[in-house]
């Protein structure tokens, strides 16, 4: 099937991660098996992945606590349904319509999605999946709209700069060093390019051809196979976000992604594009913040996001190898 990224059952014995060469950029290989219930108009599967801190960009999430970010779980249910409907070109996400994060996915832990993909008139599959981890905890429910690459442009958002003016200096490189609790490869903000603080952020996060997400690329590909994985675009977006509401010195604990909503995505971002993300608090609740804003490939509008909802935890309700967590 050409463009797909087949799923492979675990590495026998337990070996070294196998970088094995694939036909389109992915940030890992996020499906470890699928097992399909029907294969009728309307696809139904479960897939699994076992969250495993060698695999790329997972070494510099979260230092020392290994958390399956929730984007990937997007990104798994790219490449499934990819693989299972044959596609010429792999599928990407088009809208994510939903998506709620209700538990963590810790290092060795088993994710199972149920998963409906279901044909729409436009030619594109929403696809909507919960997840469980091993031992039964609900973890996902996602619903989101799967299609082919896109080259149309989003609507510029009412008042919204193509190119946001400079406003007052924000945080430098080792001062998001400072604030994030993510690392090489997995930090996605390279700038801030203007600061209001507890309101609003733009950061700047350049595409380079030597990230993970290139590794193993097949030589002889297309230019389209080369397209920037909107999954880490959105995960560049909420590390500008969390930058911004640490700001408001209103967030304890380890911040995660608990929620994401009316988020739209379009155009093909590739190697040299230097993507800009305006992010905005749209509101402020104890623990928990509320944002939203667009991201620009130069006066391309390429994302939308209508709103990122992150949660605060205390790290022992986030890492369960700490004594005395549930």
């Amino acid at each position: 099937m050409t463009g797909a990224l087949p799923p492979r059952a675990g590495r026998p014995g337990g070996g070294p991660p196998h970088h094995d060469r694939h036909t389109f950029s992915t940030p890992l290989r996020a499906v470890d098996r699928i097992e399909v219930l029907s294969d009728g108009p309307d696809l139904r599967f479960l897939l699994y992945k076992t969250v495993d801190p060698e695999d790329p960009y997972m070494v510099g999430h979260f230092p020392g606590l290994t958390l399956l970010p929730a984007v990937f779980v997007l990104e798994a249910l790219r490449q499934a349904t990819t693989t299972l409907v044959g596609a010429d070109e792999p599928l990407n996400l088009v809208e994510v319509r939903s998506g709620r994060w209700l538990a963590p996915m810790q290092g060795g832990d088993e994710i199972r999605l149920d998963v409906t993909a279901k044909a729409t008139d436009d030619g594109r599959w929403l696809v909507t999946a919960d997840g469980t981890r091993h031992d039964g905890t609900p973890v996902a429910a996602v619903k989101a709209v799967l299609g082919d690459r896109d080259a149309g442009e989003l609507p510029i958002p009412a008042g919204g700069p193509l190119l946001p003016a400079p406003g007052p200096s924000g945080p430098d490189y080792t001062e998001i060093l400072d604030r994030l609790p993510v690392r090489h490869p997995m930090l996605l903000v390279d700038r801030v390019e203007a600061f209001d603080p507890g309101r609003r952020i733009t950061t700047v996060k350049a595409v380079s051809g030597s990230e993970p997400c290139y590794q193993g690329m097949a030589d002889g590909l297309p230019l389209s196979r080369y397209m920037y994985p909107r999954a880490l675009m959105l995960e560049s977006f909420g590390q500008s976000s969390v930058l911004l509401w640490l700001s408001t010195d209103t967030a304890e604990g380890v911040p995660v992604a608990a929620a994401f909503r009316d988020c739209r995505f379009t155009g093909e971002v590739r190697p040299g594009a230097v993507l800009r993300h305006v992010a905005r608090i749209d509101r402020l609740m104890s623990n928990n913040v509320f944002v939203s804003g667009q991201t620009w490939d130069g006066d391309r509008c390429v994302m939308t996001v209508g709103a990122l909802i992150g949660s605060s935890r205390p790290r022992e309700k986030v890492d369960r190898t700490m004594a005395g967590a549930p």
